[in-house]
């Protein structure tokens, strides 16, 4: 999953984290929803040559043979959480790649996940040849379709879809509770409630799904050299939205030096929040 912007490769690091622990669940269920794949065997197709030759790896790739007598292709699906005027190049050289390697035919998807409207083309036209893929913009979808899932990695994605008009924190509040529902553990409950807070930047909802995250008895496992991206942006803005976080972030057991950390703040600032809270 690649970005342009090299000041966002943090970022990108955290989503490409999470997409890669749970990637059996969130490409079953992509697959399941969007490509629509009628298949007996689904295989995995070595990589390193690939990597080699693009200094990447794909997302994902598989050898698919269908049910009945279509031939066996190899499906590949990237996911993309920014734009890029690259995106048919790039495409079209896995394609290729993948062609000369396997002697497949490729079926590509581009899978969506950005906060910005749509703009990439797929499909490039040369003198001599016409190439095409698939795009698929998650945004397009109903969040239901995710929220129903029977694994909490497909239900984490509910924060990617259409909305339909329903109000943020309701639709947050909903995915927390069918987390809940779905998580055997408190552990595991925090794990994917930290993935939730993650990607809910993907559509600058940080803010608000912390807010609702911290109003229920659940704990999250922060890593103070990841979270930055939780909250820096949305709580930096206003100093009452600052001082609320800091202030949910200490009831939560953060120590003052984590929490300066994780906002990049003065500790000082904290400890003054910290000595105004009522006491115990």
């Amino acid at each position: 999953m690649a970005k342009k912007q090299k000041n966002t490769k943090t970022t990108t690091g955290q989503y490409d984290k999470i997409f890669k622990e749970n990637a059996e669940e969130i490409y079953a269920s992509l697959i399941k929803h969007f490509v629509k794949v009628n298949t007996s065997t689904a295989t995995n197709l070595p990589l390193t040559d690939l990597q080699q030759t693009i200094e990447r790896k794909a997302d994902f790739l598989k050898k698919i043979t269908p049910t009945g007598n279509t031939p066996a292709y190899a499906l590949h699906i990237e996911i993309q959480s920014e734009n890029d005027d690259e995106m048919a190049k790039r495409m079209l050289l896995y394609d290729a790649l993948i062609g000369r390697k396997y002697d497949l035919q490729t079926e590509q998807f581009v899978i969506y996940i950005g906060y910005q409207p749509l703009t990439m083309q797929n499909t490039l036209q040369r003198k001599n040849y016409a190439f095409s893929y698939h795009i698929i913009d998650i945004r397009r979808y109903d969040y239901e379709t995710f929220l129903q899932a029977q694994t909490p990695e497909e239900v984490v994605l509910a924060i990617l879809g259409d909305f339909k008009g329903e109000k943020p924190e309701s639709i947050i509040e909903k995915i927390l509770l069918r987390l809940r529902a779905l998580s055997p553990t408190q552990l595991a409950l925090g794990k994917y409630a930290t993935q939730l807070s993650v990607i809910s930047k993907l559509r600058k909802l940080t803010k608000e799904t912390l807010n609702q995250v911290f109003s229920m008895p659940i704990t999250i496992d922060y890593d103070v050299t990841d979270l930055p991206a939780y909250v820096k942006g949305e709580a930096k803005g206003k100093a009452e939205g600052k001082d609320e976080v800091i202030t949910k972030m200490l009831l939560k057991g953060f120590s003052p030096e984590q929490i300066a950390n994780i906002l990049e703040i003065p500790v000082t600032y904290v400890l003054n929040i910290q000595n105004n809270l009522p006491k115990k």
